[in-house]
């Protein structure tokens, strides 16, 4: 596995380079992978901190690869639970003498915790129906590996998050300027009743007044007393003119500022 420690170094760092998505680079790395490392089947398992259990996020093959998987660990069953507490990849040459799963499904292992500094990332383990393919010997270049892909998919994780971090940021921005068109809304519709309430009071009065004026000079008109009636329109030219000045004071509003009416209803405060 000499080459480990050149092409497959130059390689992760263009994996690293491109950009790509989540699942992209996963099988960018398993692809890269398989070019330095034979296997018949490899799994990757990322570990959960909130529950603090190791998850299957991609594999290759037509297995998902452990051992002891009757076995309950502290971060799930089987052996990659045990090996994500360890620092160095466990290899297993040989499983012929041994117990090969229950399947007889591989009979060559080996687990590879991934770390960055003090951080568990995850677990890589790779299969091979062959005795012998992995090699104690070789335990160098495959924590050569382990590292490399840690350094890999810590940078896409914090891609990811990124991203994540990103989408519920737009997300909190779109709520916020719908609340703030709605409140908008709400706040003209406020206005606008403010307005009703205080052309309804200011209006009313005076219309009312009008009407039983002119109620009283039809009467008055009949009994042909002129002073009346001359008394009469001087009233309703005072309302109409009450009515005109609360009309323009309308036009020239410049503050949203309001008082108390009725209860709970407030009018739209007009200037003086």
């Amino acid at each position: 596995m000499s080459a480990v420690k050149t092409e497959f170094l130059r390689e992760v760092a263009n994996i690293m380079q491109i950009g790509l998505g989540t699942d992209e680079t996963f099988k960018a790395v398993f692809n890269l992978l398989e070019k330095t490392v034979p296997f018949d089947s490899a799994t990757l398992y990322l570990y959960n901190e909130k529950s603090d259990r190791l998850e299957v996020v991609h594999q290759k093959g037509l297995e998902i690869v452990d051992l002891a998987g009757e076995f309950s660990f502290d971060r799930g069953r089987g052996m990659s639970s045990w090996v994500s507490k360890q620092k160095n990849p466990i290899i297993l040459q040989s499983l012929v003498k041994c117990r090969p799963g229950k399947e007889n499904r591989y009979c060559s292992f080996v687990s590879m915790p991934l770390w960055t500094d003090e951080k568990i990332i995850g677990v890589l383990n790779l299969g091979h129906h062959e005795p012998g393919i992995y090699k104690r010997v070789d335990r160098e270049d495959y924590q050569t590996v382990s590292s490399q892909i840690s350094i890999v998919l810590e940078k896409i994780l914090l891609r990811k998050r990124l991203r994540d971090q990103n989408e519920r940021l737009k997300r909190a921005i779109h709520e916020l300027q719908a609340a703030q068109t709605q409140l908008i809304e709400k706040e003209r519709l406020a206005a606008i009743g403010e307005i009703v309430v205080t052309i309804n009071h200011k209006i009313n009065n005076p219309l009312t007044a009008i009407i039983g004026l002119t109620e009283i000079l039809s009467l008055t008109f009949q009994n042909g007393n002129q002073e009346k009636i001359k008394e009469g329109l001087r009233a309703i030219m005072n309302e109409v003119k009450r009515i005109q000045k609360v009309t323009r004071k309308l036009t020239v509003i410049s503050s949203s500022e309001s008082e108390e009416y009725i209860g709970n209803s407030r009018m739209t405060k007009l200037p003086s």
